[in-house]
Parts: structure tokens; C-alpha cells; sequence
């Protein structure tokens, strides 16, 4: 009770102070209006769906069905207003002046550009903020971007970005992960701002997400506890739905693989392979109320023996604006997966089946997310936003057989300002909180509640035209209450505080530097504490003594802007981890979590991204060079590797455009289960052909085209050639 009394009383705390810095930005007595339209350069039409924000506030607006926007309650005064929007390049209008007997009107043609150079992004600062401005290392993949891709898979989409590398379901950025079934991720996904991390495993709910809802996905590299916390410790992956639309638009996909003969005979199941997907979307918007509904839907056989699964997820985004520019957020989302499972194959010479005690394992995993946000502008320089979400998922059947687990649950939510009580600062400040509900059989981890309070700030400060500082930090408390029935009856206490400081400098037009220095932090979830189960030979021990982990990440960053449609950027990085927590595997096939002391990750990444010859040909590169080391034993990290490359030549040809994508990775070092022969390197060449007419495509592909065989995880083969064919169709 004591404990959580000191909760409340954070957080009430924090709601006083956010309440006291609002509402002392009294508003101006003196108010005017600012109208315009954004329209197409080329076409002349208008746009729907614009951003506009004038720049040192927090007023904004989005375009109508026609281009055309209000924005109200301006305090008298000139003003610079920018104007983005995904697919064109952003403008900025100077001198916009605000008085009292004059409307002021604002009519811009925005230029569509192949390559956003400096998109607007919110995930690295908790605000908009355009990306060169951020110390961060933040790459934005587009809508446009994630479907070429085909992904039957959302997570598949994600390894064209830079420093990430995808093992089965955990997602490695900078070999911030290595391999875990998920458990513990170390990096934070979410959905619009809000985690989609299940209570009990820390792991990510990836099949909530369709790819045809995403209007973008912000991937931020590098630690980001101290503003997103214990699961940010190596990045985050932001997912941003698309909001409803002003006019009725429909939006369908779908798409049809089948899988070719391995490239071993012997290991040819000798029966038709396939997958298929499809999704749908719907927008419309009905006075204040915009309304968005979309569903998907995939189903394959699987190359393997237990590969098949069946899945499905439904979700709904209501956005109503209110006269007082407040905005009112709520969204649902249901998912459904049955899937065959197994955690190794039978032998290398018969890879695509497993042992006769993993024959007919199954699961069905369910996960339920609501939730609701509410923004108000206080005044042109302050606003507050207050959200609530609730995650119900059930994910523990992947370990064990069914019905041992109860649904996790994730009762949560936030209160934020946003500040600017000076033209060069900007304030972000708030606290986040959430409540987890965990059962299980005594015999796996009992029944566990846990609670999180995390207060927060971030102050960035442009101390020179071309020079801005970032100073910022989090406090993180969480407890996990005692289960006195369980093996393991005494509960855990965790705090940390995170500071962070970046600087970025601009010293000539289209150069950008940056430099940070953060500390992150990763608390042991319920499953590495408390876990203990049986499956495919393995032993597995619980691990109720695991200390947190602790990092400091040093930066450095060049990003150059050569043409408006070309740039490069140049990453060096060095991360220092004490107490990381990796699963360690013994002789006797026992496994358990545990602290490794000391380990390092020094590396250093280009990027560069380019369309040229009237956006004809194109070109997205990135390698990453590593040394993630255990420092104790002097060796590699599991399931890290030391280069990754991605190379993505296009050449568009009229309605015709040719893809050709190839990933390579090398092998990896060392691996856990001593008897398994060295890994290969990964090489796969995936190609593509689309054809464009009006709205709607048409597209066929080869997927790792020289089907190449490889792991990227202990006996467990990755996918083997397969052909694509689909088509997307918007009214």
C-alpha cells in the first residue's frame, strides 16, 4: 500500500505541475485567423490531408477534402508557417502577419518528391519535429515503401532500414537483441505512440499490425529510454496508422505466393506450398468525425513441416475535432493467429521437417488494444495531451501447451506537455504510467501484478541559428508484486534514471552534424524472472535473481543533402552494456537467462538514399559494420553479426518499375548449441516488377531468387525461393 500510495502520488504530482506550467501560458487576449489551401504544383488540385503548423507554437491544422485549412485563436503577429505532407517536399512560408483587421491568407502548390530528405517525424522527441533537427538517428519508410516490399509479415518490411536485422520474431537494431523468441526486447515498438508489448514476455505483438494501415514506420536507432523507456534500450519502431480521410477512399490488397523446391532434394515435402494475403481499408469523414475501419487477413502452408497459420486482425481510428482545435483519438484493434509450431528442425539433412515430438504442436494467440487521446492547445505556446490504453494478449502458448496461460494484461496511459515558453526553447514534459496483470500455473511463472510510474522532460534548446542542444531524462520505478502460491514467491523493485545530451549543428545549408550521449536501462520482464517449462528436449530454469541492465551509448553523426532528391549519412556509435541479459544454453540442453558483466558494441553505418534521371532510376544502400562483444569471455555476442548490407536499385519506366533488392549479413560467430555446424551468411536477392495505372497496381515478384539455403538461428531454416503475385486498387 505504501508503495503504491508513493505511486499516486508521482503521478498526481505530475499532473499538478503539468496543470500549473499550462495554465500560467494564459491566453492572448488579442486573436486572429489564418486560412489558405495547399494545392498540387503540377495538377493544380487540392490536397486533403496537409499538415500545417506554425512554426514556435503549438497551433496547427489539416487540410479538407479541397486543400483548404483554418487555423483559429492566433495571437496577433508575423509568423513563419510549414507545410508537409508524405510524398511532397515541405514548404515554409515567412511573414505570415496576423493582425487585427485583416484575415491572414496563405495559398501554397507543393512539389511532389520521390525522397522525403527531412521528413517530419514524432517519435524521437515525443513531438513533431522535423528529423534534422533531432541529435537521434531516425529513418522513416514510407507507406509507399513498406508495400513494395509485399510483406506477408509487417516485421518483414523492416529490414530494408538500416541496422536492423530480423530473427524469426525479435528485432535487432545495431545487434541490440540477438536472439530471444521475442522475450525481453530490448527494442520498443509501438502503435501511434502507444507500446504493443505483451505484459508477460515483453515480446512484440506483430500480427496486430497490417501493413496496408501504416502510413509510415519511424525507426530510431540508438538507445531511447530516456523518454520511452526500459524497452527503448535499443531503438524504437514506431508504427504511424493512417488517419481517416477527408473524402470516402477505399483501399484493397491482396497478393498470391507459392513456395519452389528446396534446393536440397532431400529436403523437398513433396506437396504444394503457398501463402496469400489480404487487406482492406476504408476512410471517410462525416462533419468533425473522420472514420477509418480496415482488416487483413494471411494464411500459408508453410515450407516446413509445422509451418502453417492462419491470422487475421480488425482495427477502427475515430478521429472528432472540436472547435477549440482539441482532438479527441480512439482506436481499436483484434487480432487472431492459429499456427503450427516448432522451436528446431528434425536434422541438417532433413531441414524442412522437425522431430515426431514436435509433429501436431499448435497455438492460438489473441490480442485485444484499445485506446484513447485526447490533445488541447492551452494556449499558441503550450498544449497538453492525455492518453489511456488497454492490451489484453494471450502469447504464452508458444512455450507450453495451452490453457496454462491467461490472457497478459496492460492497463496504461500518460499525461504530456509541450512547451515553448521562448522562441529557441521547447519543453517536453510528462509522466507515463501502466499497470500489468500476468497469470500463469504456479509451475510456469504464478500469478504476478507489477506497476510502472516514469516521469520525463526533454528541453531543446536553440542556442544559435544553426545550433541546437537537447538535455532530457526519466525516471522509471516498477515494481512486481510477490505471488505467495508460486515457486518463486518474492516480488522484484527496479528504479532508474536516465539522462540524455545531444547536440546538432548545421554548419552549411544541406550538412547536418549530430552528437549524443544517452544511458539506457532494460528491467527483467516476468517470463526471464519467474518462466520455467519443458519443450523440444530443452530444460528451461527460471531466473528470479537477473539484475537490470544498464548502458551509455556515445554517437556521432554526418548527414550530407547532395541534390533535393539525394543524400547520404554516416554513423559511428559505441555502446557499453553492464549486466546484459542473454539466454545461456548448458551441455545437458538446461537453459536460463542470465547477467553477462560486461559487453560492448562499437560500429559505424552508411546510409544514403537517391532517385535521379526524372526520378527514373533509384537507389537505397545501407551498411553497418559491428563488434558486439561479450568483454568477460572475448567473444562475439550470439546471434550478432558483423556486417549487414542492404542494396535497392529501381528503374521506372513509364508505368513499369523494376526492383531488385539484396541483403547480405555475414555469418555469425558463435551460437548456442555446440553440436550445430557453423552458420552461414545470409545473401538473398528478391526482385520485383510493378505496373501502375491510375490508383491501382499490378506487381509480380521472386523472393531470394538464387534460393539461397541459410539460418540465422540454431536449426531452423529461413524462407526458400518463392513467387509473388498481387495487385492494390484504390477508390
Amino acid at each position: 500500500m505504501e508503495t503504491e500510495m508513493r505511486i499516486w502520488g508521482t503521478n498526481v504530482g505530475c499532473v499538478f505541475i503539468l496543470a500549473a506550467i499550462l495554465f500560467s501560458t494564459s491566453f492572448a487576449s488579442d486573436k486572429g485567423l489564418i486560412v489558405g489551401r495547399v494545392m498540387d504544383k503540377k495538377t493544380g488540385e487540392g490536397l486533403p490531408g496537409v499538415n500545417v503548423q506554425i512554426e514556435n507554437t503549438v497551433l496547427g491544422a489539416s487540410t479538407n477534402l479541397h486543400g483548404a485549412f483554418m487555423i483559429r485563436r492566433v495571437p496577433y503577429g508575423v509568423y513563419t508557417v510549414k507545410i508537409s505532407m508524405i510524398g511532397y517536399q515541405k514548404r515554409r512560408v515567412n511573414n505570415v502577419n496576423v493582425s487585427r483587421d485583416d484575415t491572414a491568407f496563405v495559398i501554397v502548390r507543393l512539389e511532389e518528391t520521390p525522397i522525403e530528405i527531412d521528413p517530419v517525424v514524432v517519435t524521437a522527441s515525443k513531438w513533431q519535429e522535423e528529423a534534422a533537427n533531432t541529435p537521434a538517428t531516425v529513418e522513416v519508410m514510407t507507406s509507399k515503401e513498406i508495400l513494395q516490399r509485399n510483406p506477408v509479415k509487417i516485421e518483414d518490411a523492416l529490414e530494408t532500414a538500416a541496422g536492423v536485422q530480423i530473427i524469426q520474431e525479435s528485432v535487432n537494431i545495431r545487434g541490440s537483441d540477438g536472439y530471444t523468441r521475442g522475450i525481453g526486447s530490448r527494442v520498443l515498438v509501438m502503435l501511434d505512440d502507444v507500446p504493443v508489448m505483451n505484459s508477460d514476455f515483453g515480446a512484440v505483438n506483430w500480427f496486430m499490425i497490417s501493413p496496408a494501415d501504416v502510413a509510415r514506420a519511424e525507426v530510431v536507432r540508438g538507445a531511447g529510454s530516456a523518454l520511452h523507456g526500459s524497452s527503448a534500450m535499443g531503438g524504437v519502431v514506431n508504427f504511424i496508422t493512417r488517419d481517416p480521410q477527408p473524402d470516402s477512399r477505399t483501399y484493397v490488397r491482396a497478393l498470391l505466393g507459392v513456395y519452389d523446391k528446396p534446393y536440397e532434394d532431400e529436403w523437398d515435402l513433396n506437396k504444394f506450398q503457398n501463402f496469400h494475403r489480404q487487406d482492406f481499408t476504408h476512410s471517410r469523414k462525416i462533419g468533425n468525425l473522420g472514420m477509418r475501419i480496415s482488416g487483413g487477413r494471411s494464411q500459408s502452408t508453410g515450407f516446413t513441416e509445422q509451418g502453417e497459420f492462419e491470422r487475421y486482425n480488425l482495427s477502427g481510428k475515430f478521429i472528432y475535432r472540436f472547435p477549440n482545435a482539441s482532438k479527441l483519438t480512439l482506436f481499436g484493434n483484434y487480432m487472431h493467429d492459429d499456427s503450427d509450431v516448432f522451436i528446431r528442425w528434425k536434422n541438417q539433412k532433413e531441414a524442412t521437417k522437425v522431430p515426431p515430438a514436435e509433429l501436431d504442436k499448435h497455438q492460438t494467440q489473441t490480442g485485444l488494444t484499445l485506446f484513447t487521446k485526447y490533445s488541447l492547445p492551452i494556449s499558441s505556446k503550450a498544449a497538453i495531451e492525455a492518453r489511456a490504453y488497454f492490451n489484453r494478449f494471450l502469447l504464452g502458448t508458444q512455450v507450453t501447451s495451452a490453457g496454462t496461460f491467461a490472457p497478459a494484461l496492460g492497463l496504461g496511459g500518460s499525461i504530456q506537455g509541450n512547451l515553448i515558453p521562448f522562441p529557441s526553447v521547447s519543453i517536453v514534459y510528462g509522466s507515463d504510467f501502466k499497470f500489468d496483470k500476468v497469470e500463469s500455473d504456479t509451475s510456469l511463472y504464478g500469478n504476478r501484478d507489477a506497476i510502472l510510474a516514469a516521469p520525463y522532460f526533454q528541453l531543446d534548446w536553440q542556442t544559435l541559428r544553426n545550433l541546437n542542444l537537447t538535455f532530457g531524462g526519466r525516471y522509471d520505478r516498477y515494481e512486481i508484486y510477490s505471488d505467495p502460491q508460486a515457486r518463486f514467491k518474492e516480488g522484484r523493485v527496479y528504479d532508474h534514471f536516465s539522462p540524455k545530451f545531444g547536440i546538432n549543428y548545421k554548419p552549411f545549408e544541406g550538412s547536418t552534424f549530430r552528437a549524443s550521449v544517452s544511458n539506457g536501462f532494460k528491467f527483467p520482464v516476468v517470463a526471464q524472472l519467474f518462466l520455467e517449462f519443458d519443450a523440444a528436449g530443452f530444460t528451461f530454469r527460471a531466473s528470479p535473481d537477473l539484475r537490470s541492465e544498464e548502458s551509455w551509448t556515445y554517437e556521432f553523426g554526418w548527414r550530407q543533402t547532395i541534390t533535393p532528391t539525394w543524400f547520404f549519412e554516416i554513423n559511428g556509435f559505441y555502446t557499453e552494456v553492464d549486466d546484459l541479459i542473454e539466454v545461456l544454453i548448458f551441455p545437458n540442453l538446461e537453459a536460463q537467462f542470465a547477467n553477462i558483466e560486461q559487453t560492448q558494441l562499437p560500429g559505424i553505418e552508411f546510409v544514403t538514399n537517391g532517385r535521379w534521371w526524372d526520378n527514373r532510376l533509384g537507389l537505397k544502400a545501407n551498411f553497418l559494420y559491428m563488434d558486439p562483444r561479450d568483454e568477460v569471455q572475448d567473444q562475439l555476442l550470439p546471434y550478432r553479426q558483423k556486417f549487414i548490407a542492404f542494396v535497392a536499385p529501381s528503374l521506372r519506366l513509364g508505368s513499369l518499375e523494376f526492383q531488385l533488392d539484396f541483403k547480405y549479413a555475414s555469418a555469425q560467430e558463435v551460437y548456442l548449441l555446440s553440436s550445430f555446424p557453423q552458420l552461414v551468411p545470409q545473401k538473398v536477392l528478391d526482385g520485383r516488377i510493378f505496373y501502375y495505372f491510375g490508383n491501382h497496381s499490378f506487381f509480380v515478384g521472386v523472393n531470394n531468387i538464387g534460393n539461397y539455403s541459410y539460418t540465422l538461428r540454431d536449426e531452423s531454416l529461413e524462407e526458400i525461393r518463392n513467387f509473388v503475385a498481387g495487385f492494390t486498387m484504390e477508390f
